[in-house]
């Protein structure tokens, strides 16, 4: 057992073993869905990657394109992807570089594990390692401590490696230069559209619509469901069996002192005379007599908020200089010394910071407090009721998901512990809306199941639920008649597009014969727009962002020179005529250039390593199992 959980785990432990033993030998069997989870999905130079590393990886690269897709997510796309082609080839690169460092005798000691296990945040609660959430996070991604443990070891001995591989790495004024050239170039265009919405007079026949279905089912595909029930353990059903003791709000208040002070504030107003940071002495001076005079007037009585409007020159200007309540970390120094300094009604004299000559007035002061613990005490016992209930919750959660055991036991279970048994019905990837912000990860969960498996505790949304699905429903072709309306408005679309691109190729074909842009460009009906500059990194104007145009546009060469094929950009197709093409400013690159260094050297390892595992691979022996590609 490793160090960490040596150090910080307690019976929990033995009870989870004995748990995981009971159920290999006594209730899952040989040939069950426990046994197959260790069946081989390949085996990298006669290493076995398991099915659940598999699942694992693959559940995780979903995760992410959902986060970065939502809703939008299907399973056509999951198909374009080929997310299990990538989840598999981080495995089998994984498993390279993992023997490679082993070869090199590179190792992580207990200690450096358990290290980087306790430090991260993420397990933490105010700032010290929780056995108790780091369990409930493991749960949530169906992992026990040990294999995270094992997966962190082998993360850290990656990393080891990946600096030796890649630690020679260098990146030259020279290369940084030219990228730096490469990315700020500029360039300005004029352009033809032809748009598909301008084509009206499409009306495909019936045949038409089914000969387009045919070729395109598999775009009408359903995306595949599940449907799922569950047992949910609500923390605040559980807040009416907890009590907090009278000696449990003291120890919480003594030890977190820092929840209840209240930092000084100060509320004030200013006048700001700007001076640049380079200014010379000259100016300086010009600026500090300037300030003075106005302090002068504010403090001979003239209302100071309208001295403000006359003559400050910061943002606050027509605030009357206010600036509200402050402390004193939220200002630069030497105006926060100041002002927190003062007295109420006060008026500076003038005060230098980087930004110029301030005059500073001082409406009011609040000191910094301490709330009492007769003050704080309801606030405590709320905290400590909720944590309380949070952590019955989750023994309640963990008692009834210890007894289940087979697909009948969640119902049976629920009876005995008198729980209802909620029903989610039939979902996507998306989830069940009745579960509002919970049904991602409620989705993520129980598509990570087999049918009538039963999920770990998942934390979801501040509640704990026990998931199993029920039946698995695969992706479909649908008839016809069930997306008619969808086909006929997909393929007048794609008449539309393809007309528009034959219209676009005509007015290329004339270019090519001698026409000027000009003219043909009147010859068609399209008018031409004039972009002024943009850059790789930044949209078109008038056009937006559109990496296609963009390409094109910095693909042709001199002044006149135009787009020998038609564009297929976001709004239709393009035909593009060189105006001018800039380089970037010299002196700019000093400024830039340690940045892009950096950049470009992070980029250079990764090339460095992948290449490096791709010449390990091509001396490996890969054997993959086709039917988990299928």
């Amino acid at each position: 057992m490793l160090n960490v959980m040596r150090k910080h785990a307690g019976s929990w432990m033995i009870k989870v073993i004995l748990f995981a033993i009971v159920i290999v030998f006594v209730f899952w069997g040989v040939g069950s869905f426990r046994s197959r989870q260790a069946s081989k999905v390949a085996t990298v130079n006669d290493e076995i990657i398991a099915v659940s590393e598999f699942r694992r990886a693959y559940n995780n690269l979903i995760d992410q394109y959902r986060q970065r897709f939502g809703e939008n997510l299907n399973d056509g796309m999951l198909e374009m992807l080929k997310v299990k082609d990538q989840a598999l080839n981080q495995l089998i690169d994984r498993a390279i570089v993992l023997q490679e460092a082993r070869k090199l005798d590179l190792r992580v000691t207990d200690d450096e594990m358990a290290e980087s296990i306790m430090s991260a945040p993420v397990f933490q609660t105010n700032g010290t390692f929780d056995n108790r959430r780091y369990r409930r996070l493991l749960a949530q991604i169906h992992l026990t401590p040990e294999e995270f443990e094992e997966d962190q070891k082998n993360t850290l001995l990656a990393q080891k490696l990946t600096r030796v591989v890649a630690g020679a790495a260098k990146v030259s004024d020279g290369e940084a230069r030219l990228w730096y050239d490469w990315q700020n170039a500029s360039v300005s265009i004029d352009t033809v559209l032809f748009e598909p919405d301008r084509y009206k007079d499409i009306d495909p026949s019936a045949q038409e619509i089914a000969a387009y279905y045919d070729e395109q089912k598999e775009n009408y595909k359903t995306d595949p469901m599940v449907k799922a029930r569950y047992v949910m353990f609500d923390p605040e059903a559980f807040k009416g069996e907890v009590a907090v003791a009278e000696d449990e709000i003291v120890d919480y208040y003594d030890s977190n002192t820092d929840e209840f002070k209240t930092e000084k504030t100060v509320e004030a107003r200013h006048i700001l005379i700007k001076l640049d940071p380079g200014a010379d002495e000259e100016a300086d001076n010009a600026a500090r007599a300037k300030a003075e005079d106005i302090a002068k007037m504010a403090k001979e009585g003239k209302d100071f908020a309208e001295l403000a409007k006359t003559y400050s020159e910061g943002p606050t200007r027509e605030k009357g200089g206010y600036l509200g309540k402050f402390q004193k970390s939220q200002m630069v120094k030497p105006f926060a010394d100041k002002a927190f300094s003062m007295a109420p009604g006060e008026i500076s004299d003038p005060v230098k910071t980087q930004f110029g000559w301030h005059v500073i007035k001082v409406e009011s002061v609040e000191d910094a407090t301490t709330k009492t613990l007769e003050e704080s005490k309801d606030r405590i016992v709320a905290t400590l009721k909720q944590r309380k209930a949070r952590n019955l919750a989750y023994d309640r959660a963990e008692q009834f998901y210890e007894t289940c055991y087979e697909k009948e036991s969640l119902v049976d279970n629920a009876k005995t512990f008198n729980l209802p048994v909620m029903e989610a019905g039939s979902f996507t990837r998306n989830g069940p809306e009745a579960l509002g912000n919970a049904k991602g990860p409620f989705a993520k969960a129980a598509f990570a199941l087999e049918k009538d498996e039963i999920s770990d505790i998942q934390d979801i949304g501040g509640r704990y639920y026990v998931i199993q699905t029920t039946e698995i429903i695969k992706a479909a072709v649908p008839e016809l008649d069930a997306v008619k309306t969808r086909v006929r408005k997909d393929l007048i679309r794609k008449m539309q597009t393809d007309k528009a691109r034959e219209e676009a190729e005509a007015m290329s074909a004339d270019l090519a014969a001698g026409k000027t842009f000009e003219e043909s460009a009147g010859a068609h009906g399209v008018a031409i727009k004039h972009t002024g500059l943009f850059k790789r990194n930044t949209p078109i104007p008038d056009i937006g962002s559109d990496p296609q145009v963009t390409q094109a546009a910095f693909q042709l060469a001199s002044s006149g020179d135009t787009s020998k094929n038609p564009v297929k950009g976001a709004a239709g197709y393009y035909l593009l005529r060189l105006v001018e093409k800039k380089s970037p400013a010299a002196d700019g690159f000093e400024s830039e250039k340690e940045s892009i260094k950096a950049m470009l050297l992070q980029q250079k390892q990764r090339t460095v390593m992948q290449d490096w595992i791709d010449a390990r691979k091509a001396d490996s022996e890969i054997k993959i199992e086709k039917s988990y590609l299928e």
